[in-house]
């Protein structure tokens, strides 16, 4: 016996804003990380030692942003697809119907 699938569109929609909110704002701390690790490498703000460690820890941590906010933009696209296949599913099914 088949399933029925639903899907509560507007809630959905409302996750892909949410996830590509995520996204976006992911990519500006990334910039904004960025642009830190610029200004510790050319001042020697907080000391050379101290500006060199968290120079080096921003490193680390820049790079797992860029992976999350691309993997928000990704889940994004992926759900608004899912609301178009389910759209273009139940149009496509209910012409059987007709």
């Amino acid at each position: 016996m088949a399933q029925e699938v639903y899907m509560n569109i507007p809630v959905v929609e409302r996750m892909v804003g949410t996830f590509n909110t995520c996204g976006e704002t992911l990519k500006r701390i990334s910039q904004v990380l960025e642009g830190l690790m610029m200004i510790l490498k050319a001042t020697a703000f907080v000391g050379f030692v101290g500006g060199a460690i968290v120079e080096r820890w921003l490193s680390v941590l820049k790079p797992q942003v860029d992976k999350m906010a691309a993997k928000m933009l990704e889940l994004s696209r992926d759900v608004n697809d899912a609301i178009k296949s389910y759209r273009d599913g139940d149009q496509t099914g209910s012409n059987h119907f007709r």
